[in-house]
């Protein structure tokens, strides 16, 4: 079950809670909520390497956890743009 969507950042116990946007559906989750995938090193081809941590170095993106974002996740080519710099 995912949580609620929110707008900007929300509020958890008097404390503020991080949101990032998913690339697939493009709205707004809780970053707890999200899976964060960083773009491979050179050399390393096209696959994307899910950051099991969620604080790996490299340029990042995350993807909710629903059922059609994850299929559309593979379809999704726009991290190739995001990923600048890399060589494959």
């Amino acid at each position: 079950m995912l949580p609620k969507k929110v707008n900007g950042t929300s509020k958890r116990d008097g404390r503020k809670v991080p949101v990032r946007m998913c690339v697939v559906c493009r709205e707004r989750f809780p970053k707890q909520a999200l899976t964060r995938y960083i773009c491979p090193e050179p050399g390393q081809g096209l696959e994307l390497i899910e950051d099991v941590s969620g604080k790996a170095q490299g340029r990042g993106f995350y993807c909710c956890r629903r059922e059609a974002c994850e299929k559309n996740r593979a379809k999704y080519r726009g991290w190739v743009k995001k990923c600048k710099g890399v060589q494959t």
